[in-house]
C-alpha cells in the first residue's frame, strides 16, 4: 500500500503508519471506499479500519506534547500499532471513552477521552515502558493514571477506578467472538496473557507455560516459545483444512508460507499479519531458538506484538 503511494522506494521507511497515510490520503482527495478496495486490493472494511486507525493517529499528533515527544511521534517509521491494537481488545475502547463510527468514517471521543489516549500513547509509544506492549491490561497501562479533571482530581479516585477496571477484565474479554482466552495474567512482560480455546493439547501447554514466561527475565525461552506457539497454531489450521496434501515436514516458515498461500481459507487481514510477521520476525525466532544470538527482550515482544491479535483469535 505504502509503495502504491509514495513509490517502491519508501515503502520501508513508512512502515506501519505508511499504508494507513496512503489509504487516508486518497480517501481524503475523494475516492470512494470501493475504488480504494479495489485500488489497494483489500475488502472495504479493511479499507475502513485502515482510516479510522489513521484517524486515531491523527488524534494523538493534535493533543499536546512537549517538543521531543511531537518529534517522536512524527518520525516517518513510527510503530503506532501497540495503541491501535490495545484498543482491540474488548472493552479497552469503552474505558478509555472512544468509539468507531464506522458508517460515517469517525472517532468519538467521550469526555476526558483524549486525557486517557495521551496516557495510553505516551506508555506503549513515546516512553514504552519495558515488557507492556499491545496486549497489556488496561489495569496495567492506566495503574498511574491520574485524571487530575474528575471531581477532587484526587490519585484515589483513579487508583479505583483502575480497581475497577481490572476486576472486570476478565469477563468482558470474554464476550469477544474474536478473542476465545479469558486475560488472567497483569504481569508486565509476560508472552500472553490469555489461555487457548482451541482444542489441541499442544497449543493449550503452550499457551499456559506463556502465561507464566516474563519476557524481561527469560527473553531467549520466551523467543523460542512464541515460535513454537506460532508454529503450532499454524500447523493446526493446515491440518483442519487439510491443506498439506503431500504429507510434507512443515518448520515455521513453511507454515507462514502455506497459510499465506491459496491453499488456506483465512482472511486477507489475518494473511497480512502473517505476512508482516515473517518479514519482521521470522530470522529473528528462528536465530533465537537456535542460539545464534543474544536474547533480547524488547525483540521478543516486539514480535509478540505483530502476531498477538492472530494468536489471540486462533488459540
Amino acid at each position: 500500500m505504502a509503495s502504491a503511494h509514495f513509490g517502491t522506494g519508501d515503502k520501508s521507511r513508512w512502515g506501519y503508519l505508511g499504508s494507513r497515510k496512503a489509504v487516508y490520503d486518497e480517501w481524503k482527495s475523494g475516492k470512494s471506499l470501493n475504488k480504494l478496495a479495489k485500488l489497494f486490493k483489500v475488502t472495504q472494511g479493511e479499507i475502513k479500519e485502515l482510516i479510522l486507525e489513521y484517524q486515531l493517529y491523527l488524534k494523538a499528533l493534535s493533543l499536546t506534547w512537549t517538543s521531543a515527544e511531537k518529534a517522536a511521534l512524527l518520525k516517518p517509521g513510527l510503530a503506532f500499532n501497540p495503541p491501535v491494537r490495545f484498543l482491540q481488545t474488548s472493552g479497552h475502547k469503552d474505558k478509555v471513552g472512544i468509539s468507531y463510527d464506522t458508517a460515517n468514517l469517525k472517532i468519538i471521543f467521550a469526555k476526558g477521552a483524549d486525557k486517557k489516549l495521551k496516557h495510553l500513547v505516551k506508555k506503549l509509544v513515546i516512553s514504552p515502558v519495558k515488557g507492556m506492549g499491545a496486549t497489556a491490561t488496561y489495569a496495567a497501562v492506566f495503574a498511574d493514571y491520574n485524571d487530575t479533571s474528575t471531581s477532587g482530581g484526587s490519585s484515589k479516585a483513579a487508583s479505583a477506578s483502575g480497581s475497577s477496571a481490572s476486576k472486570s477484565s476478565s469477563s468482558s474479554t470474554s464476550s469477544t467472538a474474536s478473542s476465545k482466552g479469558a486475560t488472567n495474567s497483569t504481569k508486565p512482560g509476560t508472552l500472553f496473557g490469555y489461555t487457548a480455546a482451541l482444542n489441541n493439547g499442544l497449543v493449550k501447554q503452550l499457551m499456559k507455560e506463556a502465561n507464566d514466561i516474563r519476557c524481561n527475565k527469560f527473553p531467549a525461552a520466551a523467543t523460542f516459545l512464541l515460535r513454537n506457539i506460532v508454529e503450532a497454531i499454524l500447523k493446526h489450521i493446515i491440518e483442519d483444512q487439510k491443506a498439506n496434501k503431500l504429507g510434507s515436514k512443515l518448520d515455521l516458515e513453511a507454515c507462514l508460507n502455506l497459510c499465506a498461500s491459496n491453499a488456506i481459507n483465512l482472511p486477507s487481514a489475518d494473511k497480512k499479519v502473517l505476512s508482516e510477521f515473517k518479514k519482521d520476525h521470522l530470522s529473528f525466532l528462528n536465530l533465537g531458538a537456535h542460539g545464534n544470538l543474544i536474547p533480547n527482550e524488547t525483540r521478543v515482544l516486539q514480535a509478540r506484538d505483530t502476531i498477538d491479535q492472530f494468536v489471540k483469535k486462533y488459540a
